[in-house]
């Protein structure tokens, strides 16, 4: 299996990257090839999208170009975050606006959509200092545009989810070797909730 890990966060301290390591590791000596993807740190640099007319979307661009060529190398994604106000960081955004695009990620015939990531799989780790019910009244709606809004659209096949919460209270060294060793036996978990969101997600688009 080829994993490619995208990350987002400024601080190479941030917790995410952290996940980004364990996840490399373990994936690693299980005979995956797995690659870092830092989007703070990277040389493939994109400015915020912008276009006059939609067209514009198909010009040749070398650094899209790049970056697809890492997404059609891997077999899965792992997407890992803070969550700000309640959503991704804006380059991750931005990320997404620039490269889940057509007519790569998805493209119409006829009128109807093609998926156009069809076997890839994926997964998100997201890091926030809200409580559990913060979480599930008000990040609900998150998981829904990542699985039906973001992944099911292009085919991609959501395996697991996974929420860190309260992370200000769990700033003690320790306390974060625990929840690495945690983080690490989820590596190869899916959940059959998110298979579910996956059939929903292919139903109504």
């Amino acid at each position: 299996m080829k994993t490619l890990i995208i990350t987002a966060h400024p601080s190479s301290k941030g917790f995410t990257h952290a996940i980004a390591q364990t996840l490399k590791e373990e994936r690693e000596s299980k005979g995956c090839e797995v690659e870092i993807f830092d989007l703070y740190r990277t040389d493939l640099k994109q400015d915020f999208l912008k276009f006059e007319e939609p067209r514009e979307m198909k010009n040749p661009d070398p650094v899209r170009d790049a970056i697809h060529a890492k997404m059609a190398w891997a077999d899965e994604y792992i997407f890992i975050h803070p969550l700000w106000w309640l959503t991704m960081p804006s380059i991750m955004k931005n990320f997404l606006d620039h490269n889940i695009s057509s007519p790569f990620a998805f493209h119409y015939e006829n009128g109807r959509r093609v998926p156009g990531l069809c076997g890839k799989r994926a997964r998100l780790y997201i890091t926030c200092d809200g409580s559990f019910l913060l979480y599930v009244f008000l990040g609900l709606p998150f998981i829904v545009n990542w699985v039906i809004g973001i992944f099911t659209f292009c085919g991609i096949n959501t395996d697991y989810f996974k929420v860190i919460r309260m992370m200000k209270l769990k700033e003690s060294m320790d306390l974060r070797v625990k929840m690495l060793a945690k983080i690490k036996r989820t590596a190869w978990r899916r959940s059959r909730s998110l298979h579910m969101l996956n059939f929903l997600g292919n139903m109504f688009q």
